[in-house]
């Protein structure tokens, strides 16, 4: 029956029984009995912390898996770390629950100060790191603090490379004043002088505004850029002083009508126009103001109005 031993009794045994000399003092039991004991003692001998010092293991150690058992590592104390930058001298007594069952709760530190410096904290700004350094794509949905369907505003992708605002209410700023509609903008504006240089119209600001045409002295003609209005039953109005750059006096103006009338096109064909006249009641006849004012309101493409409003009879 071979005996449990440590490796310094095995050692002493092998160099008493297997002595060197020619003598024939060596029985096969001095061999069979050492070779039984080292064979019996090498898990003890494994496990008795000899190994972290005097026989360390140099090599990887593969636990293998044969026939559907065995090949497991049991460490029922703990795992220890040496070399770990972080509580080197502390034991790992829990097991790693691996990425599917590791719970984000559970780690330590989530609450104290701004752990996570790349996102925005939901809780506002805490610290300069969490400034954005590049765009932030939020995606094709609602953003607003009910967190309801079609509700706040959101960003809609127009699919050639720019986007479109949306929203469902009423923008209000500090001083108590909305806007629930676009309607109440001016889709179209121009500030022009009729008389110019040479008689050529001179264009000083515009909105949403192609071509002006002048067709004869006080006679001029509008031209909307495309997709401006829905139809030509948009509001048009224009104001002149209805005197030329050869009037004396800067702040004068004559009685005048400016008319806005002829709307033509379609926006297939052709653009949208208007014929903008400036009559003057002083000699009766059109003339080219320096100063001409115009702008337009109505529906967009595609744009819905609210109700519409009573018709009331005499």
């Amino acid at each position: 029956m071979p005996t449990m031993r440590t490796s310094g009794d095995i050692l002493t045994n092998i160099a008493t029984d297997l002595s060197d000399n020619n003598a024939g003092l060596i029985s096969a039991a001095d061999v069979r009995n050492n070779l039984e004991d080292a064979v019996f003692s090498i898990n003890s001998i494994v496990a008795s912390g000899d190994t972290d010092v005097v026989y360390p293991f140099f090599n990887d150690v593969r636990v293998k898996h044969l026939g559907g058992t065995g090949g497991r590592v049991i460490a029922e104390s703990g795992i220890s770390f040496p070399n770990s930058p972080w509580n080197a001298g502390s034991l790992q007594i829990q097991p790693f629950l691996g990425v599917q069952n590791l719970q984000h709760n559970d780690l330590a530190g989530l609450t104290d100060g701004d752990p996570h410096t790349q996102y925005l904290n939901i809780s506002g700004h805490l610290a300069s790191s969490n400034v954005m350094a590049g765009n932030l794509q939020l995606g094709n949905e609602w953003i607003g603090a009910s967190g309801n369907d079609n509700v706040g505003f959101k960003f809609a992708p127009n699919g050639d490379g720019t986007e479109t605002i949306l929203t469902s209410g009423t923008i209000k700023f500090n001083d108590n004043s909305k806007i629930s509609s676009g309607f109440g903008v001016a889709k179209a504006w121009l500030n022009f002088d009729g008389s110019g240089v040479g008689n050529i119209p001179v264009v000083n600001s515009y909105h949403n505004i192609y071509q002006v045409e002048k067709v004869e002295k006080g006679k001029f003609i509008i031209t909307f850029a495309s997709g401006t209005f829905l139809d030509n039953n948009y509001v048009a109005i224009g104001t002149s002083t209805a005197r030329s750059n050869t009037a004396a006096s800067a702040e004068d103006f004559d009685i005048n009508t400016v008319a806005c009338v002829l709307r033509q096109g379609d926006d297939t064909s052709t653009l949208r126009t208007i014929t903008y006249n400036v009559l003057n009641h002083t000699n009766s006849e059109f003339i080219d103001g320096e100063i001409n004012d115009f702008v337009a309101y109505g529906f967009e493409p595609g744009a819905l109005s609210g109700t519409a409003p009573l018709i009331v009879g005499p």
